[in-house]
């Protein structure tokens, strides 16, 4: 029979030192980098597969971490578009997310609350189309939040209310879809049906950009 000797309490100690510091989070992926540039260079190098987007769809966790409370338990939305937009040719471009940006389509701008205030997520542009999707760097790799704006639209209760909201994008409209989505996701009826009903009272579209917000109450 063979007997192994008793480890030493100083070197049990030790042994499970050394195993916590083996198993330490990865390092992130090589190659990816913070800011407009390194977002390029990011999605130059997509697999064109589609699915799993390279890894930057984010955990619930992650996603949760990472948005303003109204927007917490939210997952993506529908993944058929940025998949037709991951595939797609032509050379990619990145820009910050500013809210007044005419260039960025309104869906994408409508989005913006979801994260905070000083932390803008950028865009991206295969061609001339925007992937539909907010892109954050998160420890060193890159995240995409897709498609917030249709899961909102989803939960808007009437045809007029969608409407209205969908063709918000410039102006006190653009200011009232913030409340809208809040209202929406937290499932609140009746502040919901009273910034609704305030949109399309408002013909969204003929409003003036310098118009002052009027927000419901």
């Amino acid at each position: 029979m063979i007997v192994r000797p008793i480890a030493s309490a100083p070197a049990a100690a030790l042994a499970l030192l050394i195993g916590c510091r083996d198993r330490s989070p990865p390092a992130p992926p090589a190659g990816q980098a913070a800011g407009p540039a390194g977002l390029v260079a990011f999605l130059d190098v997509r697999p064109r597969s589609g699915p799993p987007f390279a890894g930057c769809l984010p955990t619930p966790d992650r996603f949760d971490r990472l948005v303003t409370p109204a927007y917490r338990g939210v997952r993506a939305g529908e993944l058929g578009g940025f998949e037709a937009g991951w595939r797609g040719d032509g050379p990619v471009t990145a820009r910050v997310l500013y809210a007044d940006d005419p260039a960025v389509p309104a869906s994408l701008r409508r989005s913006r609350p979801s994260l905070p205030v000083g932390r803008p997520p950028l865009v991206a542009f295969i061609g001339d189309q925007a992937l539909p999707a907010l892109f954050v760097f998160d420890h060193g790799r890159w995240v995409c939040l897709v498609d917030l704006d249709g899961h909102v639209v989803s939960r808007l209760p009437t045809a007029a209310c969608r409407a209205a909201y969908q063709h918000s994008g410039a102006g006190r409209c653009l200011d009232l879809t913030a409340p809208i989505a809040t209202a929406a996701l937290a499932g609140d009826g009746d502040a919901l049906s009273r910034r609704c009903e305030l949109l399309v009272r408002h013909g969204c579209g003929s409003v003036a950009a310098d118009a002052p917000t009027a927000l419901p109450p």
